[in-house]
């Protein structure tokens, strides 16, 4: 058995990462960008090329840009105008808006799996300091007070790797979760559904349809580069063998075409799990992804809500590293994700609900409150996509106290992004001002300005950065500002000048305060940032 010290120190990793899709991935480029040595072990030879999430929203566009690959990523990523819900009895039930933009991109958009996946492993050659090892299976790990040793097989020769975190990012039969002992909680569907996966179709599609039809529901969701999706709810009785037969596809496929012209990627049947771990992470070990939390596709928010788990995991466990936090920090992953993760599992199984709906009275009184909700003031909620909660936490790491009068601030929220101008005239989104650091974000009024020599100090020794944001009309005299807000969008959002928050690296608000509050609100926040306060 060949123990990983002995290879060069460079090569010994920091993090291991269990699962090398689109999850895991991202959370090892995350890595990379805080230069942090990362291992990534895969039990396949390479990408699975076959469509498997079909869907991303704007908060895991939001994500690819901060690791420097949004752009790469937008270019195969066409957008989604809508969702609509359409019954046999009763016609469209509702029509949900996801066209237009929200914090710089695209609110919903269709993706090719592979193409995503190809995206991020590009990304991780960026980083001498990152590994991917594939064929390599994980078999086990003990955990100590220094480190964890973690057992893992690469075709014929094992290796014990002393490394300091343990990140669990395969998938729903996670074995990570498995040896940890923690547990899956909610509820499987008992019924099955048939997937099926057609490449270039030609006819570009923008909408998803999902058809409430109480005989057989049926989800059909678009791709990019005219590729398709059908999913058939099956009936009682209907095995797998029976559907996946080309007969039974063929039948199910008449009213879009023939079936046999097609080019077809992926027949499938899969049975939708909402559930998530009873544990997300303590210690040395965290869950990531499908290995933490299982959602129903009804909402599109399976992929996305692991790459939030990766986006809030990956500065912490960074900073625990480097020295400049408290270990005691990597608590708030389990509190601030599960919390938020059950949320979009509630959203994904309510839609399913509506959708799947198989008696006809049921349905009948479904499509009659549909025609009263779209007539009634709760209509936005559904049709502007109000009802997905925002990738918000009621607890966590953040001060909740402070919250500005006439300001749309709330901590633990997600700071927004806008356009602004550069002073060099370059309009750009506003994330480039955040980068990958912990932010005391001004408007109107530099923080530098407030802050006595022992906050500062104590600020900069995490490693704080400092961004002043200023209107047209009103531009710092003592500081350069960082950035002109050009649509007035961040004077709403901070309800005036002399306001202050800081932004943590996955852009979720630490704490608001005025000018009076800014050193007491800093040191407060450092005291938990540094376990000195619970």
């Amino acid at each position: 058995m060949r123990d990983i010290s002995y290879f060069s120190q460079s090569e010994k990793p920091n993090v291991v990462i269990v699962g090398a899709g689109p999850v895991g991935v991202l959370t090892a480029n995350l890595l990379g960008m805080y230069e942090i040595p990362t291992l990534v072990i895969d039990q396949n030879p390479g990408i699975l090329e076959i469509p498997r999430a079909i869907s991303l929203d704007q908060d895991a566009l939001r994500i690819m840009q901060a690791i420097g690959l949004g752009e790469e990523a937008a270019l195969s990523m066409p957008a989604i105008s809508g969702v609509q819900m359409i019954s046999p009895l009763g016609g469209p039930l509702a029509k949900i808006n996801s066209s237009g933009s929200l914090d710089g991109h695209p609110r919903l958009v269709s993706i090719y799996q592979p193409s995503l996946e190809r995206i991020l492993r590009a990304g991780l050659e960026r980083f001498d300091h990152v590994s991917l090892w594939s064929e390599c299976v994980y078999l086990d790990h003990q955990e100590y007070d220094s480190e964890i040793i973690i057992r893992v097989k690469c075709k014929e020769a094992e290796y014990r790797i002393g490394t300091g975190f343990l990140f669990g990012c395969d998938g729903a039969h996670s074995s990570v979760r498995a040896k940890q002992g923690w547990k899956l909680q909610g509820s499987s569907y008992k019924e099955d559904w048939l997937i099926l996966d057609v490449a270039n179709l030609g006819k570009v599609w923008d909408t998803v349809e999902f058809l409430c039809d109480p005989k057989r529901p049926v989800a059909h969701v678009p791709g990019p580069n005219g590729s398709q999706r059908w999913e058939f709810l099956l009936k009682k009785g209907e095995t797998k063998e029976e559907m996946e037969k080309p007969g039974k596809v063929a039948e199910l496929m008449k009213p879009w075409g023939d079936v046999s012209s097609m080019n077809v990627e992926r027949t499938a049947v899969y049975r939708f799990q909402a559930k998530t771990a009873d544990c997300m992470g303590k210690g040395r070990v965290y869950l990531l992804g499908d290995a933490a939390h299982l959602t129903p596709p009804f909402a599109g928010q399976g992929l996305v809500s692991g790459m939030r788990d990766a986006f809030n995991i990956g500065w912490k466990i960074s900073s625990v590293l480097k020295g400049t936090a408290s270990s005691k920090i990597l608590s708030s992953y389990h509190l601030e994700r599960k919390a938020h993760a059950k949320k979009m599992i509630r959203l994904a199984v309510f839609l399913g609900s509506i959708i799947m709906t198989r008696n006809k009275p049921t349905a009948f009184v479904r499509d009659l409150i549909f025609k009263v909700l779209y007539y009634s003031p709760l209509r936005p909620f559904l049709s502007d996509l109000r009802i997905k909660p925002d990738n918000s936490f009621r607890k966590g790491l953040f001060l909740k106290k402070g919250k500005l009068r006439k300001s749309n601030i709330l901590p633990g929220s997600s700071f927004p992004q806008f356009p602004v101008k550069l002073p060099g005239g370059q309009l750009v989104l506003s994330d480039i001002l955040l980068g990958k650091d912990t932010i005391i974000v001004g408007y109107g009024k530099h923080p530098l300005s407030e802050l006595d020599s022992k906050t500062k100090e104590a600020w900069e020794s995490i490693n704080g950065k400092y961004r002043l944001i200023t209107s047209q009309q009103q531009l710092s005299e003592t500081y350069v500002s960082d950035a002109e807000d050009i649509t007035s969008s961040f004077s709403r959002y901070f309800g005036g000048n002399g306001r202050f928050v800081i932004v943590r690296p996955d852009r979720i608000v630490a704490a608001a305060f005025s000018a009076k509050d800014a050193n007491d609100m800093i040191l407060k926040y450092l005291d938990i940032y540094k376990g000195k306060s619970p």
